[in-house]
Parts: structure tokens; sequence; C-alpha cells
């Protein structure tokens, strides 16, 4: 993966990161949430069916385990030691999900407003 293609998955990401909090905040009407995870989609679709899919969905993987089970790949980190197995494209995912879900978890929906 080039760096300018990696940058730009990198911003994707954090894009529809930012997209999926807002969907999530309380406030949120339904129309908003709407219009958000249509945004976000489309994101998704550009980068899932792109040259770039596996590097995108291992990010998203990441992403969920990072928010899920942090303890799971902290240890699954240690256990790794060094490059554990990842390519720096991979390593730097990790980070950037572990960033990402550090910054502010994610609320419950509301379900049947």
């Amino acid at each position: 993966m080039h760096g300018e293609h990696e940058e730009a998955m990198r911003e994707a990401f954090t894009e529809l990161d930012r997209l999926t909090r807002l969907a999530y905040r309380p406030q949120a009407s339904e129309a908003d949430i709407q219009r958000l995870y249509t945004e976000g989609a489309a994101i998704d679709q550009g980068w899932h069916y792109g040259p770039h899919q596996r590097q995108w969905e291992f990010l998203k993987a990441v992403r969920s385990q990072w928010e899920c089970e942090p303890e799971a790949v902290r240890q699954a980190l240690r256990y790794c030691g060094g490059n554990g197995g990842f390519d720096p494209v991979q390593r730097r995912s990790i980070e950037q999900a572990r960033i990402l879900s550090a910054a502010a978890p994610r609320p419950d929906i509301e379900r049947g407003r």
C-alpha cells in the first residue's frame, strides 16, 4: 500500500468513526441517524470494494476488537511480541484503532425512539 493510499484510508476511517459517533448521540434524530449511516456506508463501500479491501477490513476488525475486547487485544500484542507477524500498515492500524476507541466510548443507541 502506497503512503498516500494509506493516508487516505486513515482519513476515511477517522471520518467513518466520527459519523458513527454522531449517529450514536442520544440527541440524534432518526433522520440524522439515517443520514449519518448513509454517509458512512458510502465511505465503507468505497474501501470495501476497492483495491485495499484487506487493509480496510483489518482496520475495521481491530477497531471493533479494541472497543469490545481491549484486554484481549493487549494480551495478543504482548503474546506476539516484536512486530507479532504484523506488517507496518497493520501495526499502524492497530495503533489508530486504539486511539479511536480510547477517544470516547460509543454510547448505546436508544432503541424504539
